[in-house]
């Protein structure tokens, strides 16, 4: 699992993003909080800025 930098969002090629939008949502809801290694610095912030990030999609 990995997210991309807001910058490259707009960038990113279909299969990309729909990657993306299927990671952003295995975080939310009751993925929030759980271990992901790459991604628990996610954590470290207010679940709103992840909302606002989601949202970039």
């Amino acid at each position: 699992m990995r997210l991309w930098h807001e910058n490259l969002i707009a960038k990113l090629p279909a299969q990309q993003l729909l990657g993306q939008h299927r990671e952003c949502c295995a975080l939310r809801g009751n993925g929030w909080g759980k271990k992901y290694s790459v991604v628990d610095y996610v954590f470290l912030y207010s679940p709103y800025k992840f909302f606002q990030y989601a949202k970039l999609h």
